[in-house]
């Protein structure tokens, strides 16, 4: 029986650690007794290749554990907190393969969950709109999923349409700050009033903090770090008034 795949995170860097990984530590494990012998100054770039090489090698498997276990409790963790009653609408965006998409929908038995993303293959591989759709058939909840292609700064969808906004590693491939800012501002513009914000990233998580509380989240907050992602995240939250 086929099961959902909810994607390898960032596969090409953990390519890159997995195999890059072993090559600088054998380089630096021949080049540091060659240095000893004919040119001692060199030996740094050994012991840097060497080091450097097993962090690389030891980072690969800390993402891969996140990738396939450890985001999945953190998923777990985030939706709890909502206590949702199970007829809301929640929007996902940057859904990818839908992790907090899907998880969202199986509680939401009279509600709806949605999910928005451009569908970038850098974070994820594989990463398309029919991947997600078909994780949605294979959880049993396609009949209240809704995917859209779409621009989280640009969000299509009116003023205060939806109940709960959850992200989940994704405002953070916006490059630019004000990009950021945009993406904060539509998310709280579709938001309704009473709605929950809950953005899990881990980085600019103080930035979104700060742009939640120029849009009107008085009580926008950041949680301590998450260990369960590599590397660790926090979480951007508050209730719109």
């Amino acid at each position: 029986m086929k099961k959902p795949n909810y994607g390898l995170d960032a596969p090409g860097l953990v390519r890159g650690f997995l195999f890059g990984g072993p090559a600088l530590f054998a380089a630096g494990y021949f080049f540091i007794p060659w240095s000893k012998a004919h040119f001692l100054p060199l030996i740094g770039f050994g012991y840097a290749a060497f080091y450097t090489g097993i962090v690389f090698f030891l980072e690969s498997f800390l993402l891969m554990g996140s990738s396939y276990y450890g985001k999945f409790r953190a998923r777990d963790k985030l939706l709890d907190s909502l206590q949702l009653r199970g007829d809301e609408t929640v929007l996902d965006v940057g859904c990818g393969h839908g992790l907090l998409l899907i998880a969202a929908a199986k509680r939401l038995p009279r509600g709806r969950s949605i999910g928005i993303d451009l569908w970038s293959q850098v974070d994820q591989g594989n990463n398309s709109r029919e991947a997600t759709l078909e994780n949605a058939n294979l959880e049993g909840v396609a009949d209240r999923v809704e995917v859209r292609d779409g621009d989280m700064r640009k969000l299509p969808f009116p003023d205060g349409s939806v109940d709960a906004v959850v992200a989940n590693l994704a405002i953070h491939n916006i490059s630019d700050r004000e990009g950021r800012r945009e993406a904060i501002s539509e998310i709280v513009r579709v938001l309704k009033p009473g709605g929950q914000i809950t953005l899990m990233d881990f980085k600019h998580v103080g930035q979104y903090e700060e742009d939640l509380k120029k849009n009107g989240i008085a009580d926008a907050r950041v949680s301590g770090r998450i260990f369960w992602i590599f590397p660790p995240v926090r979480i951007a939250r508050g209730h719109k008034t």
